[in-house]
């Protein structure tokens, strides 16, 4: 079968606004879920001078290393930017308490991020 192509910028246009819609409404609904009660918001700071390696560990009673719970992480909205600029990722929660923070490029300033924790089911 012959791949289809996109053959136009104004393809591409269409399809990132049907993807930033698509993103707006699962953001509209994750958000109406945690002003519903769901969730549990934690707020941590990632400091400047603590980067080794590309890496620092945050600790957080809130953090809890069970298959029941996932974690979305985003930077503040102070430094959203900074946080995408330097390529800020966090790894699973896999010890209660912790959460390893890695970066691309190590940032020059503290960040806030936060972190999301949602109750899932499991099989």
């Amino acid at each position: 079968m012959a791949e289809k192509k996109i053959s136009t910028v104004e393809q591409l246009k269409l399809l990132a606004l049907r993807a930033k819609a698509d993103s707006a409404a699962r953001i509209a609904a994750l958000a109406a879920l945690v002003a519903d009660g769901y969730g549990h918001l934690i707020t941590v700071t990632l400091p400047a001078a603590n980067w080794s390696g590309r890496a620092q560990k945050i600790e957080h009673k809130s953090l809890l290393a069970n298959s029941g719970y996932c974690y979305f992480v985003c930077g503040d909205a102070d430094c959203y930017m900074d946080c995408s600029d330097t390529g800020i990722k966090a790894d699973n929660v896999v010890k209660d308490g912790e959460i390893m923070f890695r970066c691309e490029a190590t940032p020059d300033i503290d960040l806030t991020v936060n972190i999301l924790r949602l109750e899932v089911e499991t099989e």
